[in-house]
């Protein structure tokens, strides 16, 4: 498995984190009502907490993948 892979998804997952972060707080300076709180609560959150967690799972994994890898040429 290429780690370069592994870090080049982190990041494009990273920065799309961030695109969404940005274009909701663009959005929800117009959209203020109780759907986009329940859009925000039901569909946003669940997916910032989730990546929040994923995104040093990805990055520990890809630390396991390169230490395997020296191993293996060894």
């Amino acid at each position: 498995m290429n780690t370069g892979n592994l870090q080049a998804a982190r990041g494009r997952i990273q920065d799309a984190l961030e695109k969404l972060h940005l274009d909701w707080n663009v959005a929800s300076q117009t959209w203020v009502d109780h759907n986009a709180d329940q859009f925000a609560e039901h569909y946003l959150q669940p997916i910032w907490e989730e990546f929040q967690t994923a995104l040093p799972a990805i990055s520990q994994l890809t630390q396991v993948v390169q230490s395997a890898s020296r191993e293996l040429e060894e």
